[in-house]
């Protein structure tokens, strides 16, 4: 049973990607200039809820600002 159950999981894991390697590759064709990694990033967020969203994007800003010193 377990076993099923990681496959069902890895399955699903697969399709997730899958579509949102699709949707990044739409966004890209309409905007090539765009970095795909904020693309991805972006669309991973806005699946999330609204707190947890806000919470991601602050700790990315603040990685990205320190490195950027």
């Amino acid at each position: 049973m377990k076993q099923r159950a990681r496959i069902s999981n890895a399955v699903k894991a697969k399709r997730w990607a899958l579509r949102l390697s699709a949707r990044v590759g739409k966004v890209l064709a309409d905007h090539p200039h765009a970095d795909p990694d904020n693309v991805r990033h972006t669309l991973i967020l806005l699946e999330q809820p609204t707190l947890k969203r806000l919470q991601r994007s602050l700790i990315r800003g603040r990685a990205t600002a320190i490195l950027r010193k």
